[in-house]
């Protein structure tokens, strides 16, 4: 009886060894696998986490920006609009006609004040190589 249940005992031992070799071992390393592959997700999902926080951010300072322009761009129609309405006021060809000095020294004199702007600034911007 001893020797059945010595076989007994070794046909275990042996059927144990298998289902560890053929069903624990290669859990074991496929959950190493997925623990590994797991950290590397986590890691990807921070970091894209991150890059979005960035570009909400980016986005926000985007539409503070576009608001600032577009309240700039109105103040900057609205003069353009009462400029338009001087001109539309006044006939500057009635004008030119009635006194022609008058126009011309003020042409003159505004064009000389650009053409003197573009020198300052040539002369500046030259100075900026040196």
């Amino acid at each position: 009886m001893s020797k059945v249940l010595l076989g007994v005992i070794g046909a275990m031992a042996v059927s144990g060894y298998a289902y560890y070799y053929l069903s624990v071992a290669p859990l074991k390393v496929e959950n190493k696998e997925l623990f590994e592959e797991n950290t590397a997700l986590e890691l990807s999902i921070q970091t894209q986490t991150e890059t979005i926080r960035r570009i909400e951010e980016n986005i926000e300072k985007t539409k503070e920006s576009l608001n600032k322009l577009t309240k700039k761009n109105q103040q900057y129609e609205q003069v353009q609009a009462e400029f338009l309405d001087i001109f539309r006021r006044h006939n500057l060809a009635q004008l030119a006609s009635a006194k022609p000095g008058l126009i011309t020294l003020r042409a003159n004199k505004r064009t000389q004040e650009v053409f003197d702007a573009i020198e300052a600034d040539s002369k500046r911007i030259s100075t900026l190589n040196d």
